[in-house]
């Protein structure tokens, strides 16, 4: 179960509430939810809302890697 269902559950939500909310097609929000189409920023912005969360909650990966930016690379790197 994708985060996006989870909360979507949890609140008690049809796809059809969230879809009709957002202004989108179900079979549109269908597809967010199972990961086989990319969000518009602005209709992940109104399924927050409704969702009442942070677009990071529902759109970002629970568990990330921190990549080092390039100046700290280059700061190893001159240091070698």
């Amino acid at each position: 179960m994708s985060k996006l269902e989870e909360l979507r559950v949890a609140k008690g939500l049809t796809q059809d509430v969230i879809a009709a909310y957002a202004g989108i097609a179900i079979s549109t929000y269908s597809q967010y939810e199972n990961g086989l189409r990319s969000v518009p920023l602005k209709t992940a912005e109104r399924i927050a809302e409704l969702l009442g969360c942070e677009l990071s909650e529902i759109f970002l990966p629970q568990k990330f890697t921190v990549s080092k930016s390039m100046d700290e690379c280059a700061e190893v790197q001159d240091s070698a």
